[in-house]
């Protein structure tokens, strides 16, 4: 039998240690794609500042928001207005239509305390239903309309 000096035998242990830490770790160090998921319209638990959209806005004022823009008279009030906000959801898009190439999108910049950029929207409007990209993903909304995001493109 072939004899291994004590120095040699460390060696093996640690290389052998070594492969075992590779292989348990193997699923970390291989790049996962990224998967989109189903998310809120608004990040959870973040304090919205203002929403903007082509000089409209609906902006918080203490505990109230505030509408402001060329069209001062809507037909929803702040407050129920950014509610739907809320409650909006945003499912992946399976597929997006080609035509949407040809649509000028809404651009919505939403601003939220803590951030010195706010969340940006692209939001195609003429496609049922409502095709947004955000963070370079496409979704569809869900759980709201168009108009009661946005009353003031009527």
């Amino acid at each position: 039998m072939a004899r291994i000096s004590q120095r040699a035998m460390n060696n093996v242990v640690i290389i052998a240690m070594l492969i075992m830490i590779a292989l348990f770790n193997l699923d970390s160090l291989v790049p996962k794609k990224d998967v989109v998921q189903s998310r809120s319209l608004l990040p959870e638990d973040a304090y919205v500042l203002k929403i903007e959209h082509d000089g409209h806005s609906l902006e918080r004022v203490g505990q109230q928001w505030r509408q402001s823009g060329q069209n001062t008279v809507l037909a929803i009030k702040p407050d129920v207005q950014f509610s739907y906000w809320q409650r909006a959801r945003l499912e992946p898009a399976t597929d997006v239509p080609e035509a949407i190439t040809n649509v000028q999108p809404y651009i919505v910049v939403v601003w939220l305390a803590g951030n010195n950029n706010g969340n940006v929207y692209a939001i195609y409007p003429n496609t049922s239903p409502v095709v947004i990209k955000f963070e370079n993903n496409w979704y569809t909304l869900t759980n709201t309309e168009l108009d009661n995001l946005l009353p003031w493109i009527l």
